[in-house]
């Protein structure tokens, strides 16, 4: 393989590692009165000299309401998805002007589901 082609299969890893999908979490706490829970995320992180470390917690994260009930109920495992945008200014169905630099942020968390298995 040429340099050329090693150096673009790399930046292609890169980009698809940096991108913010479905990820598994431990319920650490959840709130049932503001429907919201504090979560560990469970993937390992690498930062660029290739050395492995732990996901730092994510509190405050939205429960949708297909899975409240499994976090009232302490499920162990769930799995959450960073929203594309800010979520800090969503209220009710009425538009927003989400802040333009803050993309795919765990910040923006939002629990979708819970798993027993």
């Amino acid at each position: 393989m040429s340099e050329v082609m090693k150096f673009f299969d790399d930046l292609q890893r890169e980009v698809l590692l940096s991108v913010a999908t479905l990820a598994p979490a431990r319920l650490i706490k959840y709130n049932s009165s503001t429907k919201r829970a504090d979560i560990q995320p469970l993937f390992f992180t690498a930062n660029k000299d290739g050395g492995i470390y732990k996901q730092s917690p994510i509190y405050n994260v939205p429960v949708l309401n297909h899975c409240q009930a499994d976090c009232e109920n302490g499920a162990p495992l769930v799995f959450y998805i960073p929203a594309q945008r800010s979520l800090a200014e969503l209220s009710g169905t009425k538009p927003i002007d989400p802040d333009s630099h803050d993309l795919m942020s765990s910040n923006d968390a939002v629990i979708v589901g819970a798993y027993d298995g």
